[in-house]
């Protein structure tokens, strides 16, 4: 099964902090990590080295291996949902001339194409 969306590690890091109550700061500070490291990796723009998952394991308990788990399992559905071919359905349907403006506001709006 391929996810329709990729979840990044930092998303877990962010929930974390939330229920600790602890600041990205707090979390640099009792890692060693440079905040801008913390917060790159938040925002999922840094992946989850081996570094950074030991120094998780030593603040939130949770081990290594479950913070390089993620990275990986995100890298994984990265990948599977490059390679997924984009859903598409063809649907005929007949439409109330009265109706028709509402019909090409919306395919407009999500990409259909309409044969009038």
């Amino acid at each position: 099964m391929v996810p329709f969306a990729a979840t990044h590690p930092g998303e877990l890091i962010k929930d974390e902090l939330k229920s600790r109550k602890m600041t990205q700061r707090e979390l640099a500070t009792k890692t060693g990590l440079k905040t801008s490291v913390i917060s790159e990796t938040i925002n999922g723009k840094r992946p989850i080295s081996l570094n950074t998952a030991l120094k998780l394991e030593s603040v939130f308990e949770i081990s290594a291996s479950y913070w390089l788990n993620l990275q990986t399992q995100y890298e994984l559905d990265k990948e599977h949902i490059e390679k997924k071919p984009a859903f598409t359905e063809t649907v005929s349907m007949v439409i109330p001339t009265k109706d028709r403006g509402l019909l090409k506001k919306l395919a407009g709006k999500y990409g259909w194409a309409c044969l009038f």
